[in-house]
């Protein structure tokens, strides 16, 4: 519990404002409510990733007064290169644009005025969300890559069964031996052995 309120009092917020009228408030706000956190404002007109870059925050907050579709293109492209916690509060109500800031990569969306004893379990909350989101893409990823070597190693031993006659478990074997004498993955051996297959049939037909 020690650690964790360590790492708690010692967060780094970046503040972006989409309008130029609230970052001030908002960062004496969050100063008000914690004097732990470190509050860093984007520049006027400094770009969503570039903050990111020069701040190495642990969480931004987009503070928007409508909605701006150029602002979540910057989110996406947070999102793609430097995943982080990401809280959207937006004074225009908007179904639409939430959808969309949602799919973006926001983790935690708010439309109106926040009561300052809201901003803790909201921050905590956006957190956890992107802790759990975070988890289960790592998942998918992990899923995928099974699926990609499997059809890998599969259409391996499937060459080995056309051209070498092999059975398709000698032709598995001849794979885990070849990757155990190489010392690599099973996946990266079949890889390898359908690329050379591939130059060979190219060759073939100059």
């Amino acid at each position: 519990m020690a650690l964790a309120h360590e790492v708690w009092a010692c967060m780094k917020i970046l503040v972006a404002d989409g309008d130029g009228g609230h970052a001030d408030e908002l960062s004496a706000r969050l100063k008000a409510l914690d004097d732990g956190f470190e509050v860093i404002l984007a520049a006027i007109g400094e770009n969503l990733l570039e903050a990111v870059r020069r701040a190495s925050p642990d969480v931004v907050i987009v503070d928007m007064g409508r909605p701006d579709r150029d602002g979540l293109d910057s989110v996406r492209a947070l999102n793609a290169q430097a995943m982080l916690p990401v809280l959207m509060f937006i004074d225009e109500d908007d179904p639409h644009f939430m959808e969309e800031a949602i799919a973006a990569g926001v983790s935690s969306y708010h439309v109106g005025g926040v009561a300052p004893a809201a901003i803790k379990p909201i921050l905590r909350t956006a957190m956890a969300v992107f802790k759990r989101m975070r988890g289960l893409q790592a998942r998918l990823t992990e899923v995928e890559e099974q699926a990609e070597a499997r059809r890998a190693i599969d259409a391996a031993k499937r060459l080995l069964m056309s051209q070498e006659k092999m059975s398709e478990p000698a032709a598995h074997r001849f794979l885990q031996r070849r990757a155990m004498a190489q010392q690599k993955k099973l996946k990266d051996v079949a890889l390898g052995m359908l690329r050379g297959a591939s130059a060979k049939g190219e060759q073939g037909r100059e």
